[in-house]
């Protein structure tokens, strides 16, 4: 729709396609990165240029020389504007095209040979060229509608980004908005006539965004802030409104500053604005709302509902996982902000125990240490890392007494990334079995739980904290994989914090799960794919990783792409691209996340980015008020069915759901069957309403 509007001029459209190309193909030549070429970063600042220059001369072959010039001149600055800006993580956005038309302009004064454009003066001349009575006609329909004066020059305005000064290009943008993002086109509207009854409340001149057409600086910002560079949301509106009375004065400023040089300030005051906001974004102390878009999805919808989804599945998710120091079910005797000693700045710890069934920590009548459960229980690293100090030498305390002077007993601290060190404490008297500088992996055994220290009863204490001295003040920080028993119910955590009085439990993973999911580069899956109403088909992915070493399952019969995480315990899914009928689309909803251990007791459940799996006319509907809050919602449950062999299985069912709800009625749903043998996924199953689909794999 876009580029129909460009060529409702024929001439202008073919200039800017022209300039497209010529900067592509200089990027392509220069050896620049395709991926960016094909997504357009060298090529729009280029468009601009071409239709600003459009604009203002006649095309002949002076002008066409000159407009190489200007393609290579707007490249050069785009690829150094971007270098630079790059190292803040900001956008260049319309800079180059700013930079390289006004050098144009300014030196083409002198340049006799150019004509002055003559055609904006015969524009029905023109539209009837194009498009005869009917396109004439149209114009004048449009032009009579009983519409309000702002109406026009929102719509003016938004043709006026394409150099298109006129309403059925701005009704032709609109649409097309409307049909992409409707969040989008809201904040389109509500920064525009932010903008609008602003310079009505001030009395400012409104014929600067009627005849100047500056009114798409503020359609521009309230687009980028509100949806694109931030995550929509009610902070982001709030700043897409607070942004406006700013950009206002700084149009008009800078409006009577580029008289002085007769030209127009374009889109200066929409990159100055976003620029300078959101590099004041980067240098909060602390992240909070508004949130930046972390990944750019380059859909407003998209980005926000991957938000959505994510904050569910890994909200806390770091770059390196923690564990339970501890093997089997420990009790949490005291967590986080106890009321004994995780208090100040110590209050981000927890002490585990181990209790019988009722709820006893110790036999007998516990006064030995040899009488609690816990004593002489094996304690694990964490993840991996290298050992910094440890202390060794501490007698354990009769039940009952504390050792003060010693207040943190035998201790081990093991740093496991920069400012990342784990601190576990009150171990057994000359049980430490690492020393300093020994590297360990995750499960590696340091010692044995004691009694030592500040501790009236053996327990195991654990501690994270972003320096290596052992009584450290402590850090918030997740543990990323483990179970809790709560009243006969088994729950997953991913990246959760245990609570006091919890049960928890470290995964323990299958081997044949391990396998059947362990994906690694250079992978062929085939399969054979029958319906109920076809014949069987083959389907074969391809296990790739892209440049950033993200690992995908890639179909080659639908060119879809799923992207996934397997950190040996977790395999999940966290993108997906392509075709929604293909089997790899299936297999992205009914895999969407298998812990690698089977447990019969345990249900996953997870929460789909809506744009995944939802009934369309709903989730349009939905956007217009998704950034405020949400009434629709699509959920994965997945369970373990049946194991051949606890303890040696070679075969293993799965069984998932994909729900989408609007409300609390479910709209849409999908059940899945996922059989695992011989080492690999054996057949994929999968049932919708009177559809049914079996895959059986052939190769892998």
């Amino acid at each position: 729709m876009l580029l129909l509007v460009t060529f409702l001029d024929p001439a202008l459209g073919a200039v800017g396609l022209s300039t497209v190309l010529f900067s592509n193909f200089l990027a392509l030549w220069m050896g620049f990165s395709k991926p960016f070429i094909a997504e357009g970063s060298y090529g729009f600042n280029s468009l601009l240029v071409g239709l600003g220059m459009g604009v203002y001369y006649q095309p002949d072959i002076p002008f066409f020389i000159l407009l190489a010039v200007a393609s290579l001149i707007t490249f050069l600055i785009t690829v150094a504007v971007s270098g630079v800006l790059a190292k803040y993580g900001l956008p260049y956005l319309s800079i180059p095209f700013l930079l390289a038309l006004w050098s144009i302009l300014l030196a083409s004064r002198h340049f006799e040979s150019l004509g002055v454009n003559q055609r904006g003066v015969y524009f029905l001349n023109e539209l009837y060229e194009v498009g005869s009575h009917w396109l004439v006609n149209l114009y004048h329909q449009f032009n009579g509608l009983p519409i309000h004066e702002s109406i026009k020059i929102y719509l003016k305005s938004l043709g006026a980004i394409l150099f298109q000064f006129n309403i059925v290009s701005g009704i032709v943008i609109a649409t097309g908005l409307l049909i992409s993002s409707r969040i989008a086109f809201t904040l389109s509207l509500l920064s525009f006539f932010t903008a609008y009854y602003f310079y009505l409340f001030i009395g400012a001149d409104i014929s600067e965004l009627s005849y100047s057409y500056i009114g798409f600086n503020f359609i521009l910002t309230g687009m980028a802030v509100g949806a694109f560079f931030l995550i929509p949301s009610r902070h982001s509106y709030m700043w897409a409104i607070l942004l406006v009375p700013p950009m206002v004065i700084l149009s008009s400023s800078l409006g009577h500053l580029f008289e002085v040089l007769h030209l127009s300030i374009y889109s200066l005051p929409y990159n100055l604005v976003v620029i300078t906001f959101l590099y004041v974004l980067k240098l909060r102390f602390r992240p909070q709302e508004p949130t930046e878009t972390t990944v750019q999805l380059f859909h407003p919808e998209k980005n926000l509902y991957e938000r959505l989804s994510n904050i569910g599945r890994y909200q806390n998710f770091m770059k390196l996982g923690i564990g339970l120091p501890v093997l089997g079910e420990w009790s949490v005797s005291q967590g986080q902000y106890g009321q004994i000693t995780h208090i100040g700045e110590w209050a981000h710890a927890w002490d585990f125990v181990v209790v019988d069934g009722h709820g006893k920590q110790f036999k007998k009548k516990g006064r030995n240490v040899e009488d609690y459960y816990c004593y002489n229980k094996p304690v694990f690293a964490p993840a991996d890392g290298v050992v910094e100090v440890f202390v060794d030498h501490i007698e354990d305390n009769i039940p009952g007494d504390s050792n003060l002077a010693q207040n943190w007993g035998n201790s081990i601290v093991i740093r496991h990334d920069a400012q990342l060190y784990s601190q576990i404490s009150h171990l057994k008297k000359g049980s430490v079995k690492v020393k300093i500088g020994d590297e360990v992996k995750k499960g590696t055994m340091l010692a044995t739980c004691g009694n030592s220290g500040r501790s009236p009863e053996p327990h195991v204490h654990f501690q994270l904290q972003r320096t290596p001295f052992i009584g450290s003040k402590t850090m918030r920080y997740p543990l990323n994989h483990f179970v809790v028993n709560e009243k006969e119910k088994r729950t997953y955590k991913f990246f959760d914090y245990p609570k006091e009085a919890s049960q928890v439990a470290n995964i323990t993973g299958n081997d044949l799960l391990k396998k059947a999911f362990h994906f690694i580069p250079g992978r062929i899956l085939s399969f054979t794919v029958t319906t109920n109403s076809g014949e069987p088909v083959l389907v074969e992915w391809e296990v790739l990783s892209d440049s950033y070493n993200n690992s995908y399952l890639y179909c080659h019969q639908s060119k879809s792409t799923a992207y996934f995480k397997n950190d040996d315990t977790l395999f999940y899914f966290t993108f997906f691209e392509g075709n929604k009928k293909s089997l790899l689309y299936h297999f992205y909803l009914g895999a969407f996340k298998v812990l690698l251990s089977y447990d019969h007791q345990l249900s996953l459940e997870d929460r789909y980015p809506l744009y995944i799996f939802s009934p369309l006319f709903p989730r349009i509907i939905h956007d217009f008020t998704a950034s405020f809050f949400q009434y629709m919602e699509a959920r994965f449950s997945l369970n373990y069915v049946k194991i051949d062999n606890e303890l040696s299985p070679k075969v293993i069912h799965l069984r998932s759901t994909a729900k989408s709800f609007l409300g609390n009625k479910v709209i849409k749903e999908i059940d899945y069957n996922i059989q695992i043998e011989n080492d690999g996924i054996a057949a994929f199953n999968i049932k919708s309403g009177n559809l049914q689909i079996k895959a059986q794999c052939i190769e892998q």
